[in-house]
């Protein structure tokens, strides 16, 4: 149901956001629209006659049909065909509408590689002997750093030594037409030998020797802070690992199924753990590994719509459970009746007011243990520990943001990229002297490739939060939590497995 009532842009979208219209003798109303816990792929925009955008009404039901695992498995980045130890990530900013053509195909070719959990045959594939060899041979066309620094860097260089060479060679022919020195010289040189004329342009290799030492610390300082954040980055996804089980060990353990109250808090705080790494995921990444997602080009408003469509269907599998404790949840003896989850949950943290939904959660949980504390359900010692192991996950939210929020000091990334692609972009005038006319640009080009490739994985891992497989920790999670639950449930007297 839509109202199009013909006035200023937007009359449509604040109707149906703020009146509450009935229809007289159907009894059809249109409630306020909220932030609808539905599919990503939400109800079609209606528009108005005049080709205005309006929204359209949400549902009126609290509790939203909800999107299979497998479609939102099939939004996740997929492993490489040739290789399942790693995904090759396209999403986001590298799969956007809003750039040129161009810029998609060569953002689409690109993308970022981001390494998934290793188990023992994957671990024994890296570490054997022919590593070295296989690496050249079977993928280096397929490497995502010489993909990304095809263009424009390397073309650049690769631009360079062919001006150079041709340039150094019309000279050289031209003294050759007119001595018969030169030309009977030439001849007598091999392909990697070069006579040097006046009027050819060359560089001597000692300014690149000595830059070049220099170069080599401002690179190795960048690259080893950049990966000491993606090592921090990763202890800290381990610890809220870590700290999500000791917390639902310790619900479970502490507050006893006793009563339907008891019940509720011990659910509403299993389903809060679950949704706090998925939150963190959706808070630190520009569209949560989502490959569907186009960001360039859109406003940011739309950005957290996107974002949200798809936060909300993960949701929908915590919070949405029908049945969620059954016969086999309750103590012996105890009703069902009266132990309603709080399904209202997702609708509240996807407010637009809340800006650190992560944060929220957080909240929550210490709401959850402050009624544990409350009902007499756990005694002070054991609320104590619990509140501890909260204020880790504040911790790790806020060590989190930090390193997202504060790259290493710009001035020195980029005096070092400046550094970098002059000193590439040069190394050919010293290249021809040294290897020819036919090795300038192959001995340029390899050079320039290890150099530049060593900043560009730096660059990578400076933010580690896109290169790290979150929505894999998140699963992790989600599959303690369940460990858990179902070997409490095993364990505690007059209960089901």
């Amino acid at each position: 149901v839509a109202a199009c009532i013909p006035g200023p842009p937007g009359t449509c979208a604040m109707l149906a956001r703020v009146g509450a219209l009935t229809q007289a003798g159907r009894g059809a109303v249109l409630r306020p629209a909220k932030a609808p816990l539905v599919s990503s792929v939400a109800a079609p925009a209606l528009r108005a006659p005049k080709g205005r955008l309006i929204s359209s009404v949400a549902s009126p039901s609290p509790l939203p049909e909800r999107v299979s695992p497998e479609a939102i498995k099939q939004r996740q980045p997929k492993p490489d065909t040739w290789k399942d130890s790693r995904v090759t990530y396209r999403g986001g900013l590298f799969r956007s509408k809003g750039r040129s053509l161009f810029g998609r195909l060569m953002g689409r070719w690109r993308g970022t590689t981001i390494d998934l959990n290793h188990d023992f045959r994957l671990w024994h594939r890296h570490e054997e002997a022919s590593r070295h060899v296989r690496l050249w041979l079977e993928s280096l066309f397929l490497s995502q750093t010489l993909r990304r620094l095809l263009f424009p860097d390397l073309t650049i260089v690769a631009a360079v030594s062919a001006g150079i060479v041709a340039y150094n060679q019309q000279v050289l022919h031209k003294a050759m037409e007119t001595s018969a020195e030169v030309a009977a010289q030439v001849a007598n040189e091999t392909a990697l030998q070069v006579t040097m004329l006046p009027g050819m342009i060359a560089l001597p290799t000692a300014p690149f020797a000595l830059s070049g030492f220099a170069l080599g610390l401002l690179v190795t300082f960048r690259t080893q802070n950049c990966h000491g954040r993606y090592v921090e980055a990763r202890i800290l996804w381990g610890t809220l690992v870590n700290v999500s089980r000791d917390i639902a060990s310790r619900i479970l353990c502490t507050v006893p199924p006793t009563s339907a109250a008891n019940l509720a808090l011990r659910e509403k705080g299993m389903r809060l753990i679950r949704s706090f790494p998925r939150s963190i995921k959706y808070h630190l990444t520009v569209d949560g590994f989502n490959e569907e997602i186009d960001i360039q080009g859109c406003a940011e408003v739309h950005i957290l719509e996107k974002k949200d469509a798809c936060y909300r269907d993960e949701l929908a599998h915590i919070w949405n459970e029908k049945d969620a404790y059954g016969p086999a949840g309750l103590a012996p003896g105890m009703s069902a009746a009266g132990v309603v989850p709080d399904l209202d949950f997702p609708n509240r943290l996807l407010r637009k007011r809340v800006r650190s939904r992560p944060l929220w959660i957080v909240h929550e949980l210490g709401e959850v243990t402050a009624a544990i504390r409350d009902s007499g359900a756990a005694g002070p010692i054991e609320v104590s520990i619990l509140d501890n192991r909260i204020l880790e996950y504040n911790n790790v939210l806020g060590a989190m943001e930090r390193i997202m929020r504060t790259p290493i000091y710009t001035p020195y990334t980029h005096h070092t990229t400046r550094f970098l692609l002059i000193w590439c972009s040069t190394l050919p005038f010293a290249m021809y002297p040294v290897v020819g006319p036919v090795g300038t640009a192959p001995v340029s080009l390899v050079i320039s490739y290890m150099m530049l490739g060593i900043e560009d994985i730096a660059s990578r891992i400076e933010q580690p939060f896109e290169v790290l497989p979150l929505w894999r920790y998140a699963a992790t999670v989600d599959e303690s939590v369940s460990q858990l639950e179902s070997h409490h449930a095993a364990q505690t007297p007059g209960r089901a497995a």
